[in-house]
C-alpha cells in the first residue's frame, strides 16, 4: 500500500499509519492518511482501463482487499424538470446515492472503515473484537452490515430522536442499539469513551471512513469532469471534505484539471458550519440542535473546519452569475 503518514489538520503533527488512534493525541483534531503520491502517480496509468465505481482507484485506499457489498458506481441523472421548475440556466445532476447496498453514501465509508477496522484487530492491536459506533440512522445500518458481512460484532449508539425505520434496519443486520438521551454529540462522546476505556474499535466519521467515502469525488470527476458545483449535506462534514479529497487526489495524479467549487447544506436547526461560513468567523458548536433532517443533525461536526474550507478552496469569477439559481437549489434540497 502506498500510506505514508496520518496528519492532523489542526495542529499539523504527523503519526505513523501503523498506529491505531481516531483523532491527534496533541489537539484533538481529526486525522487523515497522507499518501505517497509520487510514487502513486507511476503506479496508477493504467486506473482508467478499470471499469468505473468505487474500486477504479484502489491504489488510493489504505487498505489491500475492502470489504465489499457492491458498493459505489451509482449513476448520475439529470433532472430537467427540476431545471424547469427553478428556471435554472444551467445543468442540474443527481447522484443516486440511495442506490447502494443499503441505500446511502455510507457504505462507501464502511467498505473501506471495516476493512481497516480487520487489519487492526488481526494484527492484535485490538484489546476485543467488537466495533461501537455513534449514528443518527444511516451510519448505524451501514455499519451494522458491512460488520456482518466481515463477522465484527458491533454496537451502535443512537440519539432518541433517531428515526424507527433505521433502527429496525440495524437491529435487521444483527447489530446491538442502544437509543440514549442525547444528540448525536452525546452518542459520539459515549463510543469514544467506550473506545479508551474499554478497547473497543471506533467506527463513524473518522479518518478511514473518509478514505472510503471519497469515491463519491471519483465517481463525479469521472461521470461529469466539467461541473461547475457539486452541493452535498453536511452533518459532521465528512461527505463533503472527503469528496474534496477525492478530487483533489484525481488533480494530483493527473486525471483531472478543473475542480468544481463545493457548496453544503445545513438545516436551520443545526447550522454550525453554515452560520460560520456566511459570517466568516470560526465555527462554533449547536449545543441544543434540533432539525426533521435527523441524519444531519451533528451539533459539534468533526470535520467541519475541512468542510468549511473545501467550500473556501475554488473560487471562479465566472459563476458569480449562476449563484442565485445555486441558491434556489439549496433551498429546495431542505424542502
Amino acid at each position: 500500500m502506498f500510506e505514508k503518514s496520518l496528519l492532523c489538520y489542526r495542529c499539523g503533527s504527523r503519526y505513523p499509519t501503523s498506529e491505531l488512534m481516531f483523532r491527534c493525541p496533541e489537539c484533538g483534531s481529526s486525522l487523515e492518511v497522507e499518501f505517497d503520491y509520487p510514487r502513486l502517480k507511476r503506479r496508477m496509468r493504467a486506473c482508467k482501463d478499470r471499469p468505473p465505481g468505487h474500486m477504479r482507484y484502489a491504489e488510493l485506499y489504505p487498505v489491500k482487499k475492502p470489504v465489499t457489498a457492491g458498493e459505489g458506481n451509482t449513476p448520475l441523472i439529470r433532472s430537467k424538470a427540476l431545471e424547469r421548475k427553478l428556471g435554472l440556466e444551467f445543468e442540474l445532476w443527481l447522484k443516486m446515492e440511495y442506490q447502494n447496498p443499503t441505500g446511502s453514501f455510507k457504505d462507501r465509508g464502511s467498505s473501506i472503515e471495516v476493512a481497516k477496522a480487520l487489519r487492526f484487530m488481526d494484527s492484535g492491536k485490538q484489546k476485543k473484537r467488537r466495533a461501537v459506533c455513534a449514528s443518527t440512522g444511516n451510519m448505524g445500518a451501514s455499519v451494522a452490515a458491512y460488520s456482518g458481512i466481515a463477522g465484527v460484532p458491533c454496537t451502535i449508539f443512537t440519539p432518541a430522536d433517531a428515526s424507527a425505520v433505521k433502527l429496525e434496519q440495524i437491529l435487521a443486520h444483527g447489530a446491538d442499539v442502544y437509543r440514549i438521551k442525547g444528540d448525536y454529540a452525546a452518542a459520539a462522546k459515549m463510543v469514544e469513551s467506550a473506545y479508551k476505556e474499554y478497547g473497543l474499535y471506533l467506527l463513524g466519521d473518522y479518518l478511514y471512513r473518509r478514505e472510503g467515502t471519497k469515491s463519491v469525488g471519483f465517481e463525479i470527476m469521472d461521470q461529469l469532469p466539467g461541473a461547475d458545483y457539486v452541493v452535498e449535506p453536511i452533518g459532521n462534514g465528512t461527505l463533503l471534505s472527503a469528496t474534496w479529497k477525492g478530487m483533489k487526489e484525481l488533480r494530483t495524479m493527473g486525471f483531472a484539471r478543473k475542480l468544481p467549487r463545493l457548496a453544503g447544506i445545513q438545516a436551520s436547526g443545526c447550522s454550525p458550519v453554515a452560520r460560520a461560513f456566511m459570517k466568516g468567523s470560526a465555527i462554533r458548536a449547536d449545543k441544543d440542535p434540533h432539525t426533521v433532517a435527523v441524519a444531519m443533525e451533528c451539533g459539534d461536526p468533526l470535520d467541519g473546519q475541512r468542510a468549511y474550507d473545501a467550500m473556501k478552496a475554488v473560487s471562479y469569477t465566472h459563476l458569480r452569475a449562476h449563484e442565485t439559481s445555486l441558491h434556489l437549489v439549496c433551498r429546495l434540497l431542505l424542502e
